[in-house]
């Protein structure tokens, strides 16, 4: 069974230890995680908001998949601040 950092991987997101990438077909995102003011869930797609007024909207093939990419950023800014 493959990990939740490499099924994300597959659709675009990479989670690394400063920062936030996100692939689409039209560009590639690099967001740190100290810039990261709101995450939100809502159904399949994650809502980043940072300090300033860029929101980065991620949608998920699923909302199971939306709750672990939301639960693994959780951790990741957690870490940010520890």
């Amino acid at each position: 069974m493959k990990s939740i950092r490499e099924n994300l991987k597959k659709l675009g997101v990479e989670l690394e230890s400063r920062y936030l990438i996100y692939r689409t077909d039209e560009k590639t995102l690099v967001v740190p995680y100290y810039h990261i003011r709101t995450v939100e869930l809502k159904g399949k797609r994650i809502v980043v908001s940072t300090g300033g007024v860029e929101r980065v909207n991620m949608d998920m093939p699923s909302e199971e998949m939306a709750m672990a990419l939301f639960e693994e950023l959780l951790l990741y800014l957690e870490r940010v601040y520890l």
